[in-house]
């Protein structure tokens, strides 16, 4: 079975508040380009607006793809697919962005994975699309990688749960050679369709990103995790849809990113292998990805911590100025009595604030870290078991 196979982050974000720009002419031109398109599976990111998704389902149901997509807020993931769809599913990542910085988008967002089953020639085949956090703390590299582990960790305990050979694309928001890369490709054992950091989907030559400084560099990719009933083999590897699009007189991008594509040829073995738990990941990379996870543990901490206080600040100066409000020379000053009235309300509304953002924000971001933990320790328990 060969299948070309796509990415492509679609930036389908709202243009309120310069969000987006053009979206609804960018939407039109690159369905326009799905009916040219060769693709036999195509992963779609950030199609977050009901008229981006709807545009894009129309048009690709027209040029002859299935398409799967969960309901709206399911993290703007689709599924175009020339074989048939049998099934899908969405799974969101536990950690989320921080809900005060509803301008970065990540917390609204409900970023997560999406799952189908694609019939294939032989068989099923499982394909995963995804979208990782962009920048949780941008002065903060380290701690940025170490929020996409946990969410990649949340997507490696899917892939344990799934026999056989898995195709897995999107927009990971890191480049070959980061970190998180590097863990990824050592826990899952997956292999990148397409040589790592050539082909870049972020760069200068685009229009929406002519102003980017930073070198240009590839964040969107395609792996494959072989099961043992195949062999594999991989080719074609370039970007598609980078060519300029004509919109209101000027030649610009369909997206703010470049497509990714390539091919994938899988072969079934005449004498497949025996099913095993597959090869176990080295200690050295379980080692590095506990590490890089406490950077992470160690913020959501110190969240809760400064949470807690600002909570416990509020609430104080609430009770300070009620006890004001009841004192004799207030009580006999109308204006005093208000104000220490109108202070003490206010008091109360940011300590419910910051407390709600300590109970269940920082309990969340705990929780997701020690589920990634978790996933950590049971790939290290299969380590333990092959050496045994």
């Amino acid at each position: 079975m060969s299948l070309r196979l796509g990415t492509f982050n679609v930036w389908g974000l709202p243009e309120t508040f310069g969000f987006g720009d053009d979206v609804s002419s960018r939407m039109r031109l690159i369905v326009d380009r799905l009916q040219a398109s060769d693709l036999d599976v195509l992963l779609i990111q950030e199609a977050w607006t009901d008229e981006v998704r709807s545009t894009l389902r129309a048009g690709a149901l027209r040029a002859g793809f299935d398409v799967a997509e969960g309901p709206s807020g399911s993290g703007g993931l689709m599924t175009l697919s020339r074989r048939p769809i049998v099934a899908s599913g969405f799974e969101r990542f536990r950690f989320r962005g921080d809900p005060e910085r509803l301008a970065r988008g990540e917390f609204i967002g409900g970023k997560g994975f999406q799952s189908s089953r694609i019939q294939g020639d032989h068989g099923v085949l499982h394909v995963v699309n995804t979208h990782l956090h962009a920048r949780y703390r941008r002065e903060r590299p380290r701690l940025n990688s170490a929020v996409r582990l946990a969410q990649l960790l949340q997507i490696l305990r899917h892939l344990a749960e799934t026999d056989g050979t898995v195709v897995l694309g999107g927009d990971f928001n890191c480049a070959a050679g980061d970190i998180e890369y590097d863990l990824f490709q050592g826990l899952s054992h997956a292999f990148e369709l397409g040589g790592g950091s050539r082909h870049p989907t972020l760069s200068r030559t685009n229009y929406y990103k002519r102003h980017r400084t930073a070198e240009d560099k590839r964040i969107d990719f395609l792996f494959v995790r072989p099961g043992p009933e195949v062999t594999w083999r991989a080719s074609e590897a370039r970007l598609f849809f980078a060519d300029p699009a004509r919109i209101r007189q000027i030649d610009r991008s369909l997206s703010d990113h470049f497509g990714f594509r390539a091919e994938l040829a899988l072969t079934p073995l005449v004498h497949p292998v025996a099913l095993s738990s597959g090869t176990p990941p080295d200690p050295a990379t379980i080692s590095r990805a506990r590490r890089l996870l406490e950077v992470a543990d160690a913020e959501a901490a110190r969240r809760h911590r400064v949470h807690s206080e600002q909570a416990l600040t509020f609430a104080a100066a609430s009770v300070v100025a009620l006890a004001a409000r009841r004192a004799p020379l207030v009580s006999r000053r109308k204006l005093l009595r208000g104000a220490a009235g109108g202070l003490a309300f206010l008091s109360i509304l940011p300590a419910g604030a910051y407390g709600a953002l300590a109970h269940f924000d920082a309990q969340g971001k705990q929780g997701a870290f020690a589920d990634a933990r978790a996933t950590l320790a049971q790939l290290e328990r299969t380590l333990d078991g092959a050496s045994a």
